[in-house]
């Protein structure tokens, strides 16, 4: 089993990694963003919004089959919020589809409360269309929390311990090499899937 990578360290079919993972962050959060300004005199964001959010998807560096798992559970999440403070738990389906996309560990994905329980809170205590932009604002903040929270329970930063069995870090193995009589590590990178 190879250990875990994330997707931006791993090498990409096409295009910079960095640029593409921040490329695609960006379309998401405007495409979520326009769609939520959609209104009864202003239809066209609900043209632009869901575009962008798609493409975004398609942008992020990452295995391929987890991107396009998560386009249409994760375009319909972005769609709801267009409900107001009472489908305020689709920023949890939102954030289970970047914690998908970016490939987290199974322990990461217990972040995924803290959206639910935020959920709960919001609708207990915003009421009426004029405050959706208050639960609109709650729910992004705890889904970055969120996500941030994920990485470093994914192992991210230990993850670049090297010992027995953990490899040098999370995009090397460890080679153990005979060199002029002396035992040396050499790093070689792993293949990507991404792809």
């Amino acid at each position: 089993m190879t250990p875990w990578i994330a997707p931006a360290a791993r090498p990409t079919a096409w295009g910079n990694p960095r640029a593409r993972y921040l490329a695609g962050l960006s379309l998401i959060m405007l495409g979520v963003a326009a769609t939520s300004f959609t209104s009864t005199y202003s239809m066209f964001f609900l043209l632009i919004g869901p575009s962008l959010h798609l493409l975004g998807w398609l942008l992020l560096p990452g295995a391929l089959w987890r991107r396009l798992v998560v386009l249409l559970p994760c375009l319909l999440a972005g769609l709801t919020l267009l409900g107001g403070t009472d489908f305020a738990g689709a920023f949890a389906v939102l954030l289970a589809g970047w914690l998908l996309v970016r490939h987290r560990s199974l322990p990461s994905y217990l972040v995924l409360l803290l959206p639910i329980g935020v959920s709960f809170l919001i609708k207990a205590f915003l009421h009426g269309y004029a405050q959706n932009w208050v639960g609109d604002l709650v729910g992004t903040v705890t889904v970055i929390a969120s996500a941030w929270l994920a990485w470093w329970l994914a192992g991210w930063p230990g993850g670049r311990r090297s010992g027995a069995g953990t490899g040098a870090g999370p995009d090397h193995v460890v080679v153990p090499a005979l060199e002029a009589g002396q035992v040396a590590e050499i790093t070689r990178q792993i293949p990507s899937r991404s792809e």
